[in-house]
């Protein structure tokens, strides 16, 4: 993580209904509830955001790898499957697959699974990560 993102916060502002807006530097992200659930469907579930990140994450490893290495990454993707669970509500797993646009050998396989799973995403979502949530409230003057 560079220095950057750990300094300058993602902010979250309500922008109608169960619809969010998040800014993260100079990109805007929508985030909304499918219409079924009340939302608009104007953007992921905040949940599937998770997926997202850990796809995005992964698919950059890989396109390193392959990228420094000279094999064919054009045409790959990353399909994540998000299976939840209750008691409390979350993703109890996910499933990353890769699909590449031509064999690799098994040793290549081997190196790639390793890139694949360093990737920081992966970390975090593996080994946890600690959250503090904190409130403000407006300061009122007194008379």
């Amino acid at each position: 993580m560079t220095a950057v993102s750990a300094l300058t916060p993602i902010v979250i502002t309500h922008e109608s209904g169960l619809r969010f807006g998040a800014q993260v530097r100079s990109h805007h992200i929508v985030v909304d509830q499918p219409k079924n659930a009340g939302g608009g469907d104007a953007g992921p579930m905040p949940l599937e955001m998770l997926g997202v990140s850990l796809g995005t994450c992964v698919a950059l490893y890989v396109q390193q790898f392959c990228h420094a290495r000279k094999l064919p990454y054009e045409g790959m993707r990353v399909e994540v499957e998000q299976h939840g669970a209750s008691n409390p509500a979350r993703i109890a797993e996910f499933v990353v697959r890769v699909i590449l646009p031509t064999e690799l050998s098994d040793q290549q396989m081997v190196m790639l699974e390793r890139a694949a799973r360093s990737c920081p995403a992966h970390h975090t979502l593996e080994a946890g990560a600690k959250i503090s949530i904190e409130f403000q409230m407006p300061v009122t003057a007194t008379v």
